[in-house]
């Protein structure tokens, strides 16, 4: 058992999101590309907290060069086992990174915005990506927004998912702090092996904060950006207290 953020969750996490559309989401990320920079064709692009790889591999298997970053040592050695195309993945934090070298198109999805929970997590992660820009280059990111966040308030979800291997219950038990701007995240998960039927448990707790958008405009202009675009995630739709997920298009002015 372990409290560390994606610590031995990393090895499920696969399993975990099996459902997850990673082709069509990357889809909308390209076509947010094209909207933005329509000069863009084939990108050199930062994907940060990368996670296991699974969106750099399909963007590299469409044509694009992928550099993917994240602090989790075993997710990192996870997306390496996956390969694919001109991807190749670092261990680094996203607070503070520096790959003398800079991308067309930073990335960073699945609310790795959210995992940055202070003030200055935020303002080191939004400069260090800028860093990484081309002077026309652009910023994709996602987040937990704060309006939909108070408004629905989280709660209880568990969730089911089983392999050839394995079968897993998870269950999340989250928990407002308001003062901080943050959801506590508890997660258990109860994993089946299918071999022999023997039970392990396993608990991780994440913390995530929910942004709003006046902070986030705030945000990119320490960092050098600009907010060129705001939307629900993968809808397009507007930004509202429906909205859990949203989603941000930033650029150097």
């Amino acid at each position: 058992m372990t409290t560390a953020v994606f610590g031995d969750y990393a090895a499920y996490y696969n399993l975990l999101y099996k459902d997850k559309d990673y082709k069509g989401e990357v889809d909308y990320v390209e076509t947010l590309i094209r909207q933005a920079r329509p000069v863009l064709d084939k990108c050199r692009i930062l994907d940060v907290g990368c996670g296991t790889g699974r969106h750099s591999a399909v963007l590299a298997g469409r044509g694009h060069a992928v550099t993917g970053i994240d602090a989790s040592e075993e997710m990192v050695r996870l997306a390496r086992l996956g390969g694919g195309g001109t991807t190749r993945y670092l261990v680094a934090d996203a607070r503070r990174f520096r790959l003398e070298e800079s991308f067309d198109v930073a990335i960073s999805l699945f609310h790795v915005a959210s995992y940055q929970t202070s003030n200055a997590d935020l303002l080191g992660y939004f400069r260090s990506v800028a860093d990484h820009l081309h002077p026309a280059g652009l910023f994709i990111f996602d987040c937990w927004y704060g309006p939909a966040v108070l408004h629905q308030m989280p709660g209880i979800r568990v969730k089911e998912l089983e392999d050839d291997t394995l079968r897993i219950v998870r269950i999340a038990r989250p928990t407002l702090e308001p003062e901080d701007d943050c959801v506590l995240v508890a997660f258990d998960l109860l994993l089946e092996k299918k071999v022999d039927g023997s039970l392990h448990r396993l608990r991780e707790e994440h913390r995530m904060r929910y942004l709003f958008l006046p902070e986030i405009r705030g945000f990119l202009d320490s960092a050098g950006l600009q907010l060129l675009r705001s939307e629900e995630w993968m809808t397009g739709g507007r930004l509202g207290v429906e909205t859990w997920s949203a989603c941000f298009v930033a650029g150097k002015p």
